[in-house]
Parts: C-alpha cells; sequence; structure tokens
C-alpha cells in the first residue's frame, strides 16, 4: 500500500471512529483527497461518518467540501447509509427516506477491532483527558460552540450551547447575543473563524462542536477592554465605547 492509498484509508477510518482531530490533521495538514473512495467497496470518509452517525463528522467533511453524490459500489449515497433523519437531511435527504442495510465485501480492521478507548499513539490516557474535546460534546442534544465578541481587546472564548433541536440561526444569535451582553440589533454579522459569515438556518446545520465564532457589532459600537459575562441585564455602559 503505497503512501497516498495509507493516508486516504486514514481518512476514512477517522471518519468512522469520529476522530475530527485526524480528519483536520489529514484534510488540512496533509492535503489528503476527501472524497477518496475506497478500492473494494467504493465507501469514502463521509459515507463512513454516515453509517455511524456522527453528526459532527459528516458537518466538518461537508463544510471542507465532501460529496454527498458519490455512490459506493452498491450504488448507496452517504444519505442512504444513515439511521439518523437530522443527518439525512443534512446529506439532503427527506423525511420519507428509508435506511438501506448495507452489506460490505470486507469487514475493515477498524470496525472488526475497534480500540477503546481511542488513543494515538505515543498518548496516555491522562493526556487524552485532559486534551480539549474535538468530537462530540457530552451532552449530544447540545451543540457547544466557543464565542467571543469581535474587535475586543478581551480574546478569550466562553462555550455556549445551542439545543440540537432549535439549530436555527435566529435562535443562535438569541443565544450568542445572550451570553455575551450585547443588544441583537447593534450585530452586523456572526463570523465562524477564520472568515466565514453565518448567515441562515443551513450555515447552522454545518456548525460542529467546538467551532469557534465572533459577534461582530456594527461599526458604531465596539466592546471596551473591560468585559465582565457575568453581568445580568446587558453590559454596564463603561463595557461599551461609542464611536463617532
Amino acid at each position: 500500500m503505497d503512501e497516498t492509498t495509507n493516508l486516504e484509508e486514514k481518512l476514512r477510518e477517522s471518519a468512522c471512529i469520529g476522530d475530527l482531530e485526524e480528519l483536520r490533521n489529514l484534510i488540512k495538514g496533509k492535503g489528503v483527497n476527501i472524497n477518496s473512495q475506497n478500492s473494494v467497496n467504493g465507501w469514502t470518509a463521509l459515507h463512513w461518518a454516515a453509517k455511524r452517525n456522527h453528526e459532527s463528522v459528516v458537518t466538518y467533511l461537508l463544510s471542507e467540501g465532501a460529496d454527498p453524490n458519490i455512490a459506493n459500489n452498491n450504488g448507496e449515497k452517504p444519505v442512504e447509509v444513515s439511521s439518523e433523519k437530522q443527518i439525512q437531511q443534512l446529506l439532503g435527504g427527506d423525511e420519507s427516506m428509508e435506511v438501506r442495510q448495507t452489506k460490505l465485501p470486507i469487514t475493515p480492521n477498524y470496525l472488526a477491532h475497534p480500540p477503546f478507548p481511542y488513543i494515538k499513539p505515543g498518548r496516555t490516557t491522562e493526556q487524552l483527558s485532559l486534551h480539549t474535546p474535538v468530537r462530540t460534546s457530552i451532552n449530544s442534544e447540545e451543540l457547544v460552540l466557543k464565542a467571543r465578541l469581535a474587535n475586543s481587546n478581551e480574546r478569550d472564548f466562553i462555550e455556549v450551547e445551542l439545543p440540537q433541536h432549535n439549530r436555527t440561526y435566529d435562535a443562535l444569535l438569541t443565544l450568542l447575543c445572550g451570553e455575551l451582553h450585547c443588544d441583537k440589533r447593534l450585530v452586523y454579522k456572526i463570523r465562524k473563524l477564520p472568515n466565514t459569515i453565518v448567515r441562515k438556518d443551513k450555515d447552522v446545520l454545518r456548525l460542529v462542536d467546538f467551532q469557534e465564532l465572533e459577534v461582530v457589532l456594527s461599526n458604531k459600537v465596539i466592546s471596551a477592554s473591560s468585559r465582565n459575562y457575568g453581568v445580568i441585564g446587558g453590559a454596564s455602559p463603561r463595557q461599551e465605547q461609542i464611536l463617532y
């Protein structure tokens, strides 16, 4: 097996077990073809993420250009191998879809002998427990996001939780403004770091756990350096600087 094939197989393995960190490393760091298919069964990383119902992985792969229209050797697209309605909808399915049982010509080693817990070589369990989670939130009913105000001297993020059943743009805007103590009427845009604008409900559906977001206020208001997230009822006059 050559190096390219080996990396592509690692990509599908990472999607299968839900390892977002390794997926990012392979796609961003090593430039592995996100749409590569297994030579035996034709499955892509997106097929595996959908089959194992890893919603955050499916969302991430789609955001990086994974093609949901690629069919495996049985003619099945990723949407047809998932058993979760929300994942099917992310992949373009509708409410009437049924889940087909898929029989593979082979059983990959990472399914036949799955590591538990999943720990990378050279990583201890203590190091793993201290590492920031990147796969899914502890509570699967919530999407955990990292948020801060743009153009502020306070550069740290806070973590906020958006209910999975209400992943809409308006719900996200309301949540962020409440947690960051800013007026919705002053919000110019929501930025998904590093450089993507969140504009509509579909954009919110593509967010993954621990995504970093910035709330950009109108050019008349910028949060000042002294900001206290614990203030009840909004920011104090000293927490905002009016620019003329």
